[in-house]
């Protein structure tokens, strides 16, 4: 039964790393998750910038091609003039040129005004790009220190797993099977030592009369959470070395 009882405690001690290591796991995912926000912000703001840097490209290319039709007017109506045969014709081709020439310097106003706008965009677009460059090093090594966490917590579980392997053989399969139900209940830890009359589990008073047949018997289960107790006597404190005393002296006559 000794060999039982401390296979039992070892196991017990392993399934609380295995429960701590199995809650910090489950909380990677999310850690990763936020570790992304500062770059997804970044990453928005790049896209709205691009956006609207593609938006001032299309009315540009809209403008240079009206700018292209205009001046296709203003051959059209050059090419009339050489064959005009009256004034009222020659009238109405020159008012043509003049509202195409209208037209266009309008239309050429307008695209240096995107062009200043296009400019003020690249350059904030330049700044956001260099910032998301910056969060995006930032956010590798975070990344890696989550990655190294994870990697540390996963070789934890193996190793208590492995651990417990090992152990399981020294315990007795009855008190094995009442462990295992209280662990399938999220008991843990499922087995405890004491050596007063409280449980080290739930902290709760156990009754004298029990703390006597635990003593008695090594083994035991607590009154109000079900656990497994098992009675280790406390160990005597290390005897202190003793001073030596000085000889007092001689009062002088």
């Amino acid at each position: 039964m000794p060999n039982s009882i401390d296979a039992i405690l070892q196991i017990s001690q392993q399934d609380r790393v295995l429960a701590t290591s199995k809650k910090r796991l489950k909380t990677i995912p999310e850690k990763k998750k936020k570790l992304r926000i500062p770059v997804e912000k970044v990453e928005f703001h790049l896209d709205k910038l691009k956006e609207k840097e593609e938006e001032i490209y299309g009315k540009i290319r809209e403008r240079e091609t009206l700018v292209d039709v205009e001046n296709e007017k203003i051959k059209k109506s050059d090419g009339k003039m050489a064959i005009i045969k009256n004034q009222k014709e020659y009238m109405a081709s020159q008012k043509e040129i003049d509202i195409a020439k209208k037209t266009i310097k309008r239309v050429e106003d307008q695209i240096l005004e995107l062009e200043a706008h296009k400019e003020e965009i690249s350059k904030q677009l330049s700044s956001v790009m260099e910032e998301y460059k910056q969060e995006k090093e930032v956010l590798s090594e975070k990344e890696q220190e989550v990655l190294n966490i994870e990697r540390e917590i996963l070789s934890k579980i193996d190793e208590c797993k492995k651990s417990k392997a090992e152990v399981m053989l020294n315990v007795e399969p009855d008190v094995f099977k009442e462990y295992e139900e209280l662990v399938n209940r999220d008991v843990i830890p499922a087995a405890v030592a004491i050596s007063r009359s409280n449980c080290m589990g739930c902290a709760m008073a156990i009754p004298a009369q029990l703390f006597n047949e635990i003593m008695r018997d090594s083994f035991g289960r607590c009154p109000h959470c079900n656990r497994l107790l098992f009675y280790k006597a406390p160990e005597k404190p290390a005897e202190q070395p003793k001073k030596k005393t000085k000889p007092k002296k001689k009062a002088k006559k």
